[in-house]
Formats: structure tokens, C-alpha cells, sequence
């Protein structure tokens, strides 16, 4: 297979030398250019599968040469440099139809893991394109064949029906003029859950139709549509035998005599549900990219602030514990209420960078065998104080110990249970029902964790997991981003479900990692975990 071509454009000859020599020892052809004139001149003497621009070029932006290159070959993903972040340019790099966006110096893992997932992106597409090709060339000859046959459809019905059989991806359905099944094939009869003879003279809304409240029957609809133009296809909501719903693409095609003579239509039915499965999928792989991307950039602001804020910080604190003893005995009480506030201060600008520092860190578990009784046990005896001050009553349910041990990281979780319990507390400062149940659920086990506090609107739920979103007064919000992170590490979910005024419920699944990890559960006791310093201890 020929190595994928990639143009590289910058305007310092050092990067692109670095950079052009990192991609050719990966396997990549690479083209370079110090402007857009250069680069325009590569893209059009050459096909491009990839480009990796700077924004700032001279006499022409990057961002220029990314929209006019976008124009050209929409197809060829585009990875954006800069070595001074601006977010005002963020919406139009975005609106240009940039793939990726890397911040110099770019070193050498970052640019070529990000080429190689432009790399892939591309191949995708390439691929893409030559199914849709394959498809509609296939589409287009099965169409040719249904009008060259249509003059001898009674003669070759039989012989039509054998042809038809043997495509089961598709539904294929025939109906006259008096819109009642003449024709109902294999593909039909595993989509709709019908036989052929059920099927045959009957209506097509009385088997797998729904007609909408209005009264309009949506398939009747989109025949009249193909009479009108010939060939109409669009998507339709249907029901199998069973009754359970699901959307399908239809293309119904008039079946006429070679005279126009109007003999019925031909309606060709593939089910969707798949295929939005693979979308909403893809979604949610993309925010959960986006959402690993998101502490990755924290991770770098907070080694910044370590270097920039911590030590002065530190310097500080040894400076001001320093001036208040030498100055104790010449300071008034109030005087030294005003030190130790400054010390105080001090302190706690001290602890915030520890904890965005700790949030930052990587996470890593350490797996033993853990009760998730003995682990939810411990959590509600630790905050049985901030329980009894609130007038939360807790209504415990433990599932059967032998069957809740897994390997787990004991500390990691203890301190992400922490997070959500202190959470449902705090959500009801006038008192309430706290409710917490463990059980298992086939080969994972499950906490839930309920409140009948104040609840969240829709959108705080969209935003609960995301870092330093908080409601409280106090606190960073990293608790709930902390304690997200210890469930997927985990590899297991995390779902919440609350309206206003109505509580919240959270519910935590985790796998059972090893065939027989019940077997000697350990004690219900807690007294071999401990909570790791590294843990957030509030979120919003």
C-alpha cells in the first residue's frame, strides 16, 4: 500500500525540518511549504491525504488556506498548529472544518499520534466513498434490472420470486393498484416477522404500517409520491410482528408496462435501527474524547501552576510564620488575629493548588479483592456525623455479601462513594431519606445512591461531571469529575437520574473482572483500606 501524503505548512524552517523528519520515519510521504501560495501549488500538483497547517503564515492565515483547502477537497482532514492559543479562533477554525487543533511545541508523540488518527480518519472516509459508490452503482443496476423485467412480470413471477428470495439484507415488497401484497420476500419476512402467504393480499397497514393521529397513512403517502416522480424514497416509521417500533428507508419505485400501463410499485425496505445504533455510538465516543481531551489540558495547566503559584506560595507561608514570630512580642492581639489570618490564607491557596494538582495526576489503581458491602459499610460509618448534623436519616439495603467482590481498587472507590454520599447530604440541608442499596446484576455489581433533596434541572446533570462546575459556595467541583474518572478506570458506568424537587438517584455499575472473584470474600470489616490523599473530596 502507497504511504499516505502529507503536507506539512509553517513558516519556520526548523519545524517543518523536525517535523517533516518525524512523519517520514513513521512511514508518511510529506510535502512542505512556508506559506499558502507554496501550499496551494503542492495541493493542486499533487493529491493530499493529509494537512497539517499553522495558523499564523504569512501573507495569507492558516486559517485562509484551511477554509479554501476545505472548499477544495473536503475530504482530506486537516490538523491546525499554533504557538500562541487564541480562542477567538477556536469557532472558525471549527467552522472551516478543521479535523484536530495542536498547541507548539508539538512534540514528537503528540504530532504523530494526531496524524495517525487524521490517518485513519481519512482512510474511513476513503472507504466511505467507495461504498457509496459500490451502493449506488448497485442501486442504480438492481433499478435497471426491475424496469427491464417489469413487462414480464406475470410470465417471470416465479423466477422473480426465487431472485427476490435470495436478498434478505432488504425487504422487497410488491402491492397493485388496490395497494394490497402481491409480492412479500425473504428480506420481508425476517423484517417484519410476517410469512409470505400471511402477508399476500393484505394491506400494508394492517400489518406493519402505523397510521399517524392525524389519520394519514404515511406509507399510502409515499406511493403517491413515487407516482408523482417517478422513484421516492425517504424514512418511515414501521412495526414488526411483535408491535415494537423502529425507522426504516424505503424506496418505492411505480411498475409500469411497457405502454404505461400502471400495474402496481415495487417498495424496497432496509431496517436503520443498526445504523443509528453506530451513530449514537460514535456520539458518545466523541464527547467522551472530548472529555478525556478536557483533563489532559488541565493536567498541563496545573504542572504550569505548580511551577508558577506553589512555590512562591510556599515561600510565603515560611516568610509570614517567620515575620510573626520574630515581631510576636511587639504585636498586638489583634495584630497577630490579622498573621494568623494571613497564614490561614496562605494555607488554603496552598491546599486548592494540591487539589487541582491531585485531580491532574493520572489515576492508578491498584486491584485486590474488595467487599463492596465492607467499602459502602465504612463510607456511611465515616459520615454518620455530617448524616445525625443534617437530619438525614439513611435507609441501607446490602445485597448478599458473597455475591458483591470483585477486584477493585478498595481506596479509589471508597473515596468516589464518599463524593456521592457527601453530595446527596448536602442536598438536603433541612434533613431527608438518604437510601443506599448494593446488589448484582449478572457479571457486575451495582450501588445506588438516592436522596430525596432539592434534585437538578437537566442541564446541571449534563454538567455535574464536567471540572470546577460547582453549586456550592465552597468547594473546586472536582469531587464529581474524581469520582467519574475511579468508575470508567474501572471500566464500569455511571448513570444519574433527577428532576427538581424530586430527588436525585445515582447508580454505579462496576464489572466482575474474574470467573469466581466471590470466592473468598473478605471480611466486612474496612480496616485494610485507606482513602488516598490524591482524591478530590467535594465536587458541585
Amino acid at each position: 500500500m502507497a504511504s499516505l501524503k502529507v503536507l506539512l505548512v509553517d513558516d519556520e524552517p526548523s519545524i517543518r525540518l523536525t517535523m517533516g523528519e518525524f512523519l517520514k520515519r513513521a512511514g508518511y510521504e510529506v510535502l512542505t511549504a512556508s506559506d499558502g501560495d507554496q501550499a496551494d501549488a503542492l495541493i493542486k500538483a499533487d493529491d493530499i491525504d493529509i494537512a497539517v497547517i499553522d495558523i499564523n503564515l504569512p501573507r495569507r492565515s492558516g486559517i485562509e488556506l484551511l477554509q479554501a483547502l476545505s472548499r477544495r477537497e473536503p475530504f482530506v482532514p486537516v490538523i491546525m498548529m499554533t504557538g500562541e492559543p487564541n480562542l477567538s479562533q477556536v469557532p472558525d477554525i471549527v467552522r472551516a472544518g478543521a479535523y484536530d487543533f495542536v498547541a507548539k511545541p508539538v512534540v514528537k508523540d503528540t504530532i504523530l499520534r494526531t496524524v495517525a488518527r487524521a490517518a485513519e480518519k481519512k482512510r474511513l472516509s476513503d472507504e466511505k466513498q467507495r461504498l457509496e459508490r459500490e451502493i449506488k452503482k448497485h442501486a442504480e443496476e438492481l433499478e435497471r434490472r426491475v424496469e427491464e423485467r417489469t413487462a414480464e412480470l406475470a410470465e417471470a413471477h416465479s423466477f422473480l420470486n426465487l431472485v427476490l428470495d435470495s436478498s434478505t439484507e432488504y425487504a422487497i415488497v410488491a402491492v397493485g393498484t388496490d395497494y394490497r401484497i402481491t409480492l412479500f420476500n425473504r428480506g420481508a419476512e425476517l423484517l417484519f416477522g410476517y410469512a409470505a402467504d400471511e402477508a399476500r393480499g393484505r394491506l400494508p397497514r394492517e400489518l406493519f404500517v402505523d397510521v399517524t393521529q392525524t389519520g394519514v397513512n404515511v406509507f399510502r403517502e409515499c406511493l403517491r409520491e413515487a407516482d408523482a416522480v417517478g422513484h421516492y424514497q425517504t424514512e418511515i416509521h414501521l412495526h414488526r410482528s411483535d408491535r415494537t417500533e423502529f425507522v426504516a428507508s424505503v424506496a418505492v419505485t411505480p411498475i409500469r408496462t411497457p405502454d404505461g400501463r400502471q400495474l402496481g410499485y415495487l417498495c424496497v425496505l432496509r431496517d436503520l435501527t443498526a445504523e443509528r445504533e453506530a451513530e449514537a455510538s460514535l456520539r458518545r465516543m466523541q464527547t467522551r474524547l472530548a472529555h478525556h481531551e478536557k483533563i489532559a489540558a488541565l493536567g498541563r495547566v496545573a504542572a504550569q501552576v505548580a511551577h508558577e503559584v506553589k512555590n512562591p506560595l510556599a515561600g510565603l507561608l515560611l516568610y509570614s510564620m517567620h515575620m510573626k514570630n520574630k515581631l510576636a512580642a511587639k504585636l498586638s492581639e489583634s495584630e497577630m488575629e490579622l498573621a494568623d489570618k494571613i497564614i490561614e490564607t496562605i494555607n488554603h491557596l496552598i491546599n486548592t493548588v494540591e487539589q487541582i494538582m491531585d485531580f491532574a495526576r493520572p489515576l492508578n489503581l491498584t486491584l485486590s479483592k474488595v467487599n463492596l458491602n465492607a467499602v459502602v459499610t465504612s463510607v456511611l460509618q465515616l459520615l454518620q456525623p455530617q448524616m445525625a448534623a443534617a437530619g438525614v436519616e439513611p435507609q441501607v439495603s446490602l445485597g448478599e455479601e458473597h455475591l458483591l467482590c470483585a477486584q477493585l481498587d478498595g481506596s479509589s472507590i471508597r473515596a468516589a462513594l464518599i463524593n456521592f454520599i457527601l453530595n446527596a447530604i448536602q442536598a438536603m440541608p433541612g434533613g431527608g431519606r438518604l437510601g443506599v442499596i448494593t446488589g448484582r446484576v449478572g457479571a457486575r455489581l451495582r450501588v445506588e445512591i438516592t436522596d430525596t433533596g432539592s434534585g437538578m434541572t437537566a442541564e446541571q446533570i449534563g454538567q455535574i461531571f464536567e471540572p470546577f462546575y460547582t453549586t456550592k459556595s465552597q468547594g473546586l467541583g472536582l469531587g464529581m469529575p474524581y469520582a467519574k474518572r475511579v468508575v470508567e478506570q474501572h471500566r464500569g458506568t455511571i448513570s444519574v437520574e433527577s428532576r427538581p424537587g424530586e430527588g436525585t438517584r445515582i447508580r454505579v455499575e462496576l464489572p466482575i473482572e474474574e470467573e469466581g472473584a466471590t470466592a473468598g470474600c473478605p471480611d466486612t470489616k474496612f480496616s485494610s483500606l485507606t482513602t488516598r490523599r490524591a482524591s478530590p473530596a467535594r465536587s458541585n
